[in-house]
């Protein structure tokens, strides 16, 4: 039986079913399928991911950065204010001292001062104390920095020579309080200028003693006083 000769196949149906690839050798019968709509979306949608990832990766590089910046900008502080204080003025006088002052609020902030003496100045003359005036203070804009009001009590205890009289304080110690304005110039990150005036009452009772050794006692006063409490020029370091 004799078979009937294959037809040639349609050029154009041979070319659609041809994949994108090399064929043979022949440069020829290179043959290359158009893309269509679906093979074009999958490859948008890649780079449309590649893109989104891209940008979270860059927002989050901005974002560190702003975090950094800011910080810097803060100065490296402690979160809360705190602060390490020597009193200028009463260090010129001969009485040693330091404070510490710490945030308990947005405007306010406690110090607490301790001023001691334990020499004497000559054979006639002599300061010997120790003082704490606890302070509590609201700033007006920001802590740290610029203005304030206080409030502040004091305590001391004291012996102290002068001329032919010794004086000591009794059973108890001095007492008192007062109200004090102040103003904080920061100088740099960490370090700042204080300056402050208080002004209230102490109420003083001691012993008057012959200014020799173990002086006889000659008697006991009792002194109210009004004036001024509280003077500072500090040199102000904060954490």
């Amino acid at each position: 039986m004799q078979q009937e000769p294959q037809q040639p196949q349609n050029p154009q149906k041979v070319q659609q079913k041809k994949p994108r690839i090399q064929t043979s050798a022949d440069e020829n019968e290179i043959v290359f399928k158009p893309l269509t709509e679906t093979d074009k979306k999958p490859e948008a949608a890649s780079r449309k991911g590649t893109a989104s990832k891209e940008e979270v990766a860059t927002k989050k590089v901005v974002t560190t950065k702003k975090a950094v910046t800011t910080k810097k900008e803060k100065g490296n502080h402690s979160e809360r204010y705190m602060a390490l204080k020597s009193n200028i003025a009463y260090d010129a006088a001969g009485l040693p001292n330091l404070a510490f002052e710490m945030q308990f609020s947005k405007h306010i902030s406690v110090e607490l001062p301790v001023i001691c003496s334990f020499w004497d100045i000559s054979q006639k003359h002599a300061v010997r104390t120790v003082a704490i005036q606890p302070e509590g203070r609201w700033w007006l804009k920001q802590l740290g920095a610029g203005h304030f009001f206080g409030v502040h009590a004091h305590v001391a205890w004291f012996n102290v020579k002068w001329q032919k009289d010794r004086y000591q304080n009794t059973d108890r110690p001095l007492l008192g309080a007062g109200v004090s304005y102040g103003y904080l110039l920061p100088l740099s990150k960490h370090w700042g200028a204080e300056f402050s005036l208080g002004a209230g009452y102490a109420h003083i009772k001691y012993n008057t003693y012959y200014n020799i050794d173990n002086g006889a006692q000659i008697g006991t006063e009792t002194r109210n006083y009004w004036g001024i409490t509280r003077v500072g020029l500090s040199l102000s370091y904060r954490f």
